[in-house]
């Protein structure tokens, strides 16, 4: 069964110490809003999300991270992390194999929504634009 968007009154922001610093993107930005579904698929583990390559924001079920982002193209990337448990199977090397990656254009003054999503089970997690 895949996960759905979360209501919007259930979504909470993602806690500080799990928001990692990116590098500085200048004056003007634009924003990007990622937002993990709910569901049963892989809902107890944390999953990474990277911009540009650099791990951003590790998100549980629910949550949703804010980036300001220079204008430009950034690619969004959705990861497994290291956790306890099973969720540490989140790092192996054909996990990470699966990770899956969007391409997004940014521009000035503008915010852009996207979910964290899983359409089954068995499909690696996908990141796509929401509203």
């Amino acid at each position: 069964m895949p996960t759905k968007q979360p209501d919007a009154a259930l979504v909470r922001p993602v806690p500080a110490d799990r928001v990692f610093p990116i590098p500085p993107q200048g004056a003007e930005t634009g924003t990007v809003v990622v937002t993990r579904d709910v569901g049963a698929v892989g809902s107890k583990c944390a999953f990474g999300m990277m911009i540009d390559e650099q791990i951003a924001a590790h998100l549980n079920t629910a949550e949703s991270a804010s980036f300001d982002l220079r204008p430009g193209r950034h690619l969004l990337t959705v990861t497994g992390i290291d956790g306890p448990g099973l969720c540490g199977l989140n790092t192996s090397k054909a996990t990470l194999a699966r990770r899956r990656s969007i391409e997004v254009f940014v521009e000035s003054g503008t915010t852009r929504k996207y979910r964290l999503s899983f359409p089954s089970a068995e499909s690696p997690p996908v990141i796509e634009p929401t509203f």
